[in-house]
């Protein structure tokens, strides 16, 4: 037993001595990554695209671009060894920029450079900007445009004040959507010189186009709970007791709690509702502010139609055809759950509350029948949280 016991306590001691401390070294090197050597380049509007293949090197880790866009601003731009292609932007201008190339290793190690050379086509804010429309419209202008990039821009308004001859700010517009229409209001007809530029994320800005016009005049229609005669025709949707029409003029713009919410009786579409103006107006737009707990979805009407009559005539043919809407979420996007799904233009639509232009041409209504044919999603009510209109007054 004893020398059972010994032999073991000798062959431990001996795995003991035997054993040696092992030492990790690290992965990296001092080596430099290879100099990138097969390139090229697809010069795209702003930016250029540079594809590369790598020599069979595992020391490369991603591959860097480093370049000056102005006033000697330095921009970097990465790429994984794996993408094959790096994407240099924000220029701004359509010329030759050097661009200086590098391979880094995992340990940060850079090659030496390679310099190319990029020649980007017309930026996109400069592109917009000079095929921008701008026209007067009621209460102001309208600005209508085309970005076949969607690039992310700005579109700034401003009008030079008469007296100082300075440029006054008038309003700010965002959008990455292919074609917009912006219309800026609230402005006297007085003729006016206005100017209008572009300014994209990389703050670039284009130079000014102008354009003098006198806004059509334009008035926001005196509508208040007590200030318009809500009527109900045959086939008429009616309003919940608490919701009724009298709650669509009641200035409350914001608040789901308040404005007008058809009964959810189970009553096909359309639901329409009747509204006498108390005066004869042509109108020029009208804004609809959403449930602001659910902006493009659920209740609130997604396709619309308003009529005009001069008259209160219940034979529905004498009815004129102001307006017809239908998806008009600035994005393009369908409904979303909750207001998670919003871009950024949707959002700043929805809490200004969504505009709606009608024709120059349309005659001028005392009463007006909106029809909702649909909502964002499948319901049996419609909300009209809050609504305001604008126009002239025939006299």
């Amino acid at each position: 037993m004893k020398i059972i016991k010994l032999s073991i306590f000798l062959f431990c001691l001996d795995m003991l001595i035997g054993c040696k401390e092992e030492k990790h070294s690290p992965h990296f090197t001092d080596e430099a990554p290879s100099i990138l050597a097969q390139y090229s380049v697809e010069n795209l509007p702003g930016a250029a695209a540079i594809s590369y293949k790598l020599a069979d090197d595992s020391h490369t880790a991603y591959v860097k671009a480093v370049y000056t866009l102005k006033e000697g601003l330095t921009r970097e731009a990465k790429a994984s060894k794996y993408d094959n292609k790096l994407m240099v932007d924000g220029f701004s201008e359509s010329k030759e920029y050097t661009v200086a190339l590098y391979t880094v290793g995992e340990d940060e190690q850079m090659s030496d450079p390679v310099y190319i050379s990029v020649h980007p086509d017309t930026p996109p804010y400069q592109k917009v900007a000079a095929e921008l429309d701008v026209k007067p419209d009621w209460g102001g202008g309208k600005i209508k445009g085309a970005n076949a990039t969607s690039a992310k821009l700005m579109i700034g308004v401003l009008k030079k004040d008469p007296t100082t001859g300075e440029w006054v700010d008038v309003e700010v517009f965002f959008t990455e959507n292919q074609s917009f229409n912006f219309n800026f209001r609230g402005l006297d007809p007085v003729e006016t010189q206005f100017g209008v530029y572009t300014r994209d994320q990389w703050q670039n800005f284009s130079d000014t186009v102008t354009a003098t016009f006198e806004p059509w005049e334009e008035i926001r229609l005196p509508l208040t709970q007590n200030n318009f005669n809500p009527i109900i025709l045959p086939g008429d949707a009616l309003g919940q007791a608490a919701y009724g029409l009298k709650r669509i003029f009641d200035g409350a713009n914001f608040s789901w709690s308040d404005g007008y919410y058809s009964l959810n009786d189970g009553t096909p579409f359309p639901k329409v509702i009747t509204i006498d103006l108390l005066e004869t107006y042509q109108l020029s737009r009208f804004k609809y502010f959403q449930n602001g707990n659910l902006y493009y979805q659920s209740a609130n009407a997604k396709h619309i139609r308003i009529w005009g009559n001069a008259t209160l005539n219940l034979d529905y043919t004498t009815w004129t055809l102001l307006g017809e809407w239908d998806n008009w979420r600035p994005s393009g996007r369908p409904a979303s759950t909750g207001n998670a799904g919003l871009t950024d233009e949707d959002k700043i639509a929805a809490q200004a509350g969504n505009d709606f232009d009608f024709n120059l041409e349309i005659p001028g209504v005392r009463y007006i029948r909106i029809e909702a044919l649909n909502t964002w999603e499948p319901r049996t009510q419609v909300y009209y949280p809050e609504l305001q209109f604008w126009g002239r007054k025939i006299k």
